[in-house]
């Protein structure tokens, strides 16, 4: 068994029995877990994250393709996760169920399995997309708005570079073309790291 399986076995069994009779399957990480040359860290999986059980499905992963093709990655050359491995709902105004942001209780319940999880991986870099990962990994002080397209030094020590969440793009336009530079200076990054080896 590898290190990432004995961490998710051992995170299965601690989240069963948290929720008695609430249905809260949890999203893994998923793709290459061999000292990958990136791990991109998420908020939470969405609706069709939980339906298909991958993380960046669905509308994440339409902005995960187009993130990968800017930053001339694959998807099999990364690993992809979140810091939340359940769905955080509430009801809309209508009654039907939505995504909402990760609460206090449920981010220090997962946020020492993630530091596991990359402990696992062992990535050369990790990429946060907003800033609940961000805050994760670093003193909890930084923002997007302060650190986007900046390498910093995560709680892992592994170096961090801190993107805008690309579905932010959909609400405010003009973070488009700042998204598109730092991936791109991400991209330019990433050459050095691998060149080094």
């Amino acid at each position: 068994m590898t290190a990432l399986q004995t961490v998710n076995q051992d995170m299965l069994a601690f989240f069963k029995p948290l929720w008695p009779g609430e249905d809260k399957p949890l999203v893994l990480g998923e793709g290459n877990a061999d000292r990958p040359v990136l791990m991109l860290i998420g908020e939470a999986p969405g609706e069709t994250e939980v339906i298909k059980r991958r993380p960046f499905v669905g509308k994440a992963g339409k902005n995960l393709d187009e993130f990968l093709q800017l930053a001339e990655l694959r998807r099999e050359e990364i690993y992809v996760s979140n810091v939340v491995k359940i769905r955080p709902t509430e009801s809309g105004p209508t009654g039907r169920t939505r995504n909402r942001a990760p609460n206090k209780e449920e981010l220090s319940l997962f946020i020492p399995w993630l530091l596991k999880e990359i402990e696992a991986v062992q990535p050369r870099a990790l990429v946060t997309l907003g800033n609940v990962p961000l805050k994760a990994l670093t003193d909890g002080k930084a923002t997007v708005g302060d650190c986007h397209g900046q390498w910093l030094r995560s709680l892992t020590g592994t170096p961090l570079f801190a993107l805008y969440h690309p579905a932010s793009i959909i609400y405010r336009r003009a973070l488009a073309p700042v998204y598109e530079q730092d991936v791109l200076a991400l991209a330019g990054s990433l050459k050095e790291i691998n060149a080094k080896g």
